[in-house]
């Protein structure tokens, strides 16, 4: 029966069995013979397929062949909050925007602290594991950033990997910019972009194998994720963060009427420290045709402003509510439990032994969660600092320690 072997493993099975019930009958006639066989060829298609599906689930070799067939993009926004230069160009625009707007608009903790940008290599991990658990993505990546990392890779020969500067998507009068809001604001403007594509930032790091349905149904249908803390509650520490999402639902709730009546908009929640799902028509119809005045004045934010809406939030519920786009919703915790299979976010603080807890916690677990943030907000006078950044550092290199395609030298060295 070797001549089925061209056709799907799955439906050689089932050829084969029919085809031997077949031969059997012309053989042997109704007899117990065929009916036992019958039976035990009925048993082996029904457990064949069961092994199938379970292997479509579970093997990342077997489910990520479906991202041939649909081609998305992948967008970072990355920025080393570390590097000297940087750091000095921050703190001179901050001195001249901050008399002028006020400590009202702008919180000196929220608007530049560098604890927020810090760099560990996070980009280069993250890019590291789609190699790793999407190998067959064929889309574009691209990296908007103003600072090229000396171990990125900006000359491969298939040019699946582009840099895009903030003045390729964005005003010149509104740069330099020190505010993720405002560039995310203006991601839909990066040339060839496709209308489909995952927004990442740079500390977003896949876990385990994801599938085509963790993203997108059907090749059309964002699936929305959002955690367990709605944004309407005003009893959360307000902050810059915080209050964009309160701006963004003021907007939404002005709005004269909702499209989709079946939406609960009381049912708004943050979203979770993973890959968003967006659609280019629907971020163009938000910025371009409904808010273009807030979408210039968001852009002319050179920093985290008290005033900010929060874009990829705002574009994702306006998808929900406002939309005749086909989404799916989904819920996802919003902390980094023992054995929560998709999600994992965690804040790195100045307590080096529940960060190294933290870690060997990871390492005990049967299968690591498919999204995983790690961010860095240890204080650099932190006697305890370099430590952490060892642990971390050695967590990645253990998960991912092959030098990806994106990286012109290893960027561990």
């Amino acid at each position: 029966m070797g001549h089925f072997s061209i056709i799907h493993p799955l439906l050689a099975t089932w050829v084969e069995s029919i085809f031997t019930v077949v031969l059997y009958f012309q053989l042997f006639g109704n007899s117990v013979k065929v009916l036992l066989f019958t039976g035990l060829s009925i048993i082996v298609i029904l457990q064949s397929t069961r092994t199938w599906l379970l292997k479509s689930r579970y093997d990342s070799s077997a489910s990520l062949l479906r991202y041939d067939d649909f081609l998305f993009d992948i967008v970072y926004t990355y920025v080393n909050g570390s590097n000297e230069k940087y750091i000095r160009e921050k703190d001179y625009w901050f001195s001249i925007d901050r008399p002028l707007l006020g400590s009202n608009r702008l919180h000196e903790r929220h608007s530049i602290s560098s604890s927020l940008s810090k760099d560990n290599n996070e980009l280069c991990f993250s890019l590291r594991s789609i190699e790793k658990f999407m190998p067959s993505f064929q889309g574009h990546i691209y990296v908007v950033t103003d600072q090229i990392p000396n171990w990125l890779n900006v000359s491969m020969p298939q040019s699946q990997l582009r840099v895009i500067s903030t003045q390729k998507i964005m005003d010149n009068r509104y740069l330099p910019t020190f505010n993720s809001h405002a560039i995310e604001a203006n991601l839909h403007k990066i040339p060839h972009l496709k209308e489909f594509y995952l927004y990442f930032n740079d500390d977003y790091i896949l876990g385990s194998p994801v599938f085509i349905e963790d993203f997108f149904i059907d090749g059309k249908c964002p699936v929305i994720y959002g955690d367990d803390r709605l944004t309407s509650n005003t009893n959360l520490t307000l902050n810059i963060h915080k209050k964009a999402m309160l701006n963004t639902n003021a907007l939404l709730d002005g709005l004269l009427s909702k499209v989709n009546a079946s939406v609960n908009d009381s049912d708004r929640r943050f979203l979770p420290h993973a890959p968003h799902p967006i659609r280019k028509s629907i971020a163009e119809e938000v910025w371009v045709s409904k808010f273009a005045d807030i979408q210039r004045e968001q852009s002319s934010h050179r920093f985290r402003d008290m005033n900010d809406v929060h874009p990829t939030y705002f574009v994702s519920r306006f998808l929900i509510e406002q939309s005749n786009a086909c989404v799916e919703q989904r819920r996802m915790k919003s902390a980094c439990f023992p054995d929560g299979p998709d999600f994992c976010n965690q804040v790195l603080k100045n307590k080096y032994l529940k960060v190294k807890r933290f870690f060997n916690r990871l390492r005990s677990r049967s299968r690591m969660p498919k999204f995983l943030s790690i961010n860095d907000r240890t204080n650099p006078n932190y006697k305890y600092q370099d430590r952490i950044h060892w642990e971390l550092q050695r967590f990645l290199k253990e998960m991912f320690p092959q030098k990806s395609k994106f990286e012109s030298k290893d960027c561990t060295l």
